[in-house]
């Protein structure tokens, strides 16, 4: 069962991995972000990050030229999305505060950085999956946009996306305050490099249902789970891009624990995943093409897998944590009831040999 905002004991909810927003007028409000939106014209504006210890204002405005919004925005559980013509806004209400910005024509969004953005730099790939990407820093802190096929322009802190048919704006940030930022540098590199295309996000629930934050970092890759329940979850990855890519799965502690004792199995079309230590092998190296599927857990609180697919069509995942050299349950089974059959004879010759004493 996939989440739903009107459940009972979901949401409002919170996670170390994602939590919930609100909607109140004009006002997205999450435990990891928050932001203003203006109904009339589809423009956000003052894009916090609140998962360190005070706010970072990210993006001091974001105005994407005839959005004309369609319909009413509303916020679903992870997720806040507004539509326009032929446009979509998403923001996502986790520590790296998110954002994206689809469209099906080509189109100006026109962004303004904080006063405080310092070592503004631009990269281009022509051709690349993303086409351009923008980095910078506030403070300590750091935060990219990605453009999956058009250009940026940069003048100061103004920053002109040139957005083409069919293309993905992105907003992504290193969580304020975040521990292995080394590591989280690496996940945001792979992603601008092209190498990370989708993220789900999965916590199981209470009352055996599930809630999550799926993204594609790329266009025409999806990627959905089919069940989640503690110690096990089933996801589809599905694209006709050519070539393979590495897929991140996140879970909390509780619904995929990784620690002595337990350790992880992951299968792809029923197929073993092997385990590699590095994950930047997955990200950046060419090495795990080879070998078929590959995964490595990467060092955060929670245990996030990266795992990578040398095709992305159609691929079933699969992946178990179980106690580790544990016996097979079956096995497991059979020793309780021997142990049950022998203290049964144990107790009968007890008693037999009770009853000749008494006699």
């Amino acid at each position: 069962m996939v989440p739903s905002a009107d459940s009972a004991g979901v949401f409002p909810w919170s996670s170390p991995l994602f939590a919930a927003f609100r909607y109140d007028g004009g006002q997205v409000l999450g435990t990891y972000v928050q932001f203003a939106y203006d109904p009339s014209s589809g423009t956000v504006r003052s894009v916090l990050g609140l998962a360190g210890n005070a706010p970072v204002l990210y993006v001091g405005s974001i105005q994407i030229s005839g959005f004309a919004p369609a319909r009413g925005a509303s916020a679903r559980g992870p997720t806040f999305q507004a539509e326009g013509y032929l446009a979509t806004i998403t923001a996502h209400d986790d520590p790296t505060v998110l954002l994206e910005v689809r469209t099906d024509v080509a189109r100006t969004a026109a962004i303004e950085l904080p006063a405080g953005a310092k070592n503004i730099s631009v990269q281009t790939a022509p051709g690349s999956w993303p086409a351009s990407s923008i980095s910078y820093t506030v403070g300590e802190e750091q935060a990219r946009f990605l453009l999956g096929v058009g250009s940026f322009s940069v003048n100061g802190i103004r920053v002109v996306a040139k957005m083409a048919d069919s293309d993905l704006l992105t907003f992504k940030s290193v969580p304020p305050s975040a521990e292995n930022r080394g590591e989280w540098l690496a996940v945001l590199d792979a992603i601008g490099a092209g190498h990370i295309v989708a993220e789900l996000d999965l916590v199981a629930t209470a009352d055996g249902r599930w809630v999550q934050n799926v993204v594609q970092y790329r266009l025409g890759v999806s990627g959905w789970a089919l069940h989640v329940e503690p110690g096990r979850a089933s996801v589809q990855v599905d694209s006709l891009l050519p070539g393979g890519a590495t897929v991140l799965l996140a879970f909390d502690q509780a619904t995929m624990p990784f620690n002595a004792p337990t350790e992880l199995q992951i299968r792809a079309n029923a197929g073993e995943a092997n385990r590699t230590e590095s994950p930047l092998a997955l990200f950046f190296s060419s090495e795990p093409r080879s070998r078929g599927p590959s995964y490595s857990v990467l060092s955060f609180p929670d245990t996030v897998v990266a795992l990578y697919l040398p095709s992305l069509a159609a691929v079933s995942i699969e992946v178990v944590s179980s106690r580790a050299n544990g016996p097979p349950a079956g096995l497991q089974a059979d020793s309780e009831i021997a142990m049950i059959a022998a203290l049964a004879i144990v107790s009968a010759a007890a008693a037999r040999m009770l009853r000749r004493k008494n006699e």
